[in-house]
């Protein structure tokens, strides 16, 4: 059987026209879904950098003004003491003044100015904090210190109070919440503790950069980070009793928290099913045993009333 040559192939492209446009754009899309799920020649598509006809490779990959814009967990690592800020009301603190061995200490990496992300991220925030039944200042305290090293400490105090209006069952936050400014090297000495990258747009004024809040210790050690804009206020809650190092919370709360990890993966706690095996098997024996200890009993007194 001979090979149809592109006369033939061309000749029956045009008798293809009686196809409707429809069907055909399924057939294509079809194909195209399959091609780049089975990778062509054996290779994952994923792997294949997209060309155009003239064999030009095409931009499908992150803008280099973001490739390094990330937030590496440092967990266990400690905040130092000295570094130098300067709070809404134009106090010189330092962050030692945060880390005094009582209150477990949120940290966020913000600029009042920020177009999107801060806010987005920020409203999140003190919309679990207004649900939230522990306190800022008595159960824990809040940092929030702008990247921009020209904000002034009047518009970092405008932003705070924007934040404190909307939280009004948090009737200590006024203290407890500090938003603060720094030059330079402080803001890149915290931000490189804390693992925060980011990066300045020289034509535009904004900076690229993350969404991160991290959960430090009573003195200072990092340990637990939330890298979403959204807080859960159960998540919030334990990751805070988490950080008060048994200092925060009840009794129930250290019980809920034996029973969960944390999944960074998820992002969230999740339950330890070998943890909940085991409570069920002491509950199990325990239950076992109140059944049968009246019977057990009966049994030893039976003999004595006999005699």
């Amino acid at each position: 059987m001979t090979r149809p040559t592109t006369e033939t192939i061309q000749r029956r492209g045009v008798r293809s026209r009686s196809v409707s446009v429809p069907a055909f754009g399924r057939l294509v899309a079809a194909t195209v879904l399959v091609l780049f799920a089975a990778g062509v020649g054996g290779t994952p598509a994923s792997a294949q950098p997209l060309q155009s006809s003239e064999g030009v490779e095409l931009n499908d990959g992150v803008p280099k003004e973001v490739r390094n814009v990330t937030v590496v967990q440092r967990l266990g690592e400690t905040v130092p003491g000295s570094i130098d800020l300067v709070d809404s009301a134009g106090r010189r603190i330092t962050t030692a003044d945060f880390f005094d061995g009582e209150l477990p200490c949120l940290i966020t990496l913000n600029y009042s100015d920020c177009p999107m992300l801060c806010n987005v991220q920020l409203n999140g925030l003190v919309g679990s904090l207004e649900q939230l039944d522990l306190q800022i200042g008595k159960d824990f305290r809040m940092l929030s210190v702008s990247i921009d090293p020209q904000e002034t400490t009047s518009k970092v105090r405008e932003t705070k109070q924007r934040y404190l209006d909307q939280i009004p069952s948090q009737s200590d936050a006024a203290e407890g919440w500090s938003f603060c400014t720094a030059d330079q090297a402080d803001i890149t000495r915290l931000a490189e503790t804390l693992g925060f990258s980011y990066v300045k747009d020289e034509a535009s004024g904004e900076y690229y950069h993350p969404a991160m809040l991290a959960y430090v210790s009573p003195d200072g050690v990092i340990v637990r980070y939330s890298l979403d804009v959204g807080f859960p206020v159960d998540q919030l809650r334990l990751s805070i009793v988490e950080a008060g190092q048994g200092k925060v919370g009840s009794a129930v709360d250290q019980f809920v928290l034996w029973c969960y990890s944390y999944d960074p993966n998820k992002n969230s706690y999740v339950p330890q099913a070998w943890k909940l095996m085991r409570l069920a098997g002491f509950i199990t024996i325990g239950a076992l045993i109140s059944a049968l200890l009246p019977f057990w009993v009966g049994r030893r007194r039976k003999p004595a009333d006999t005699q």
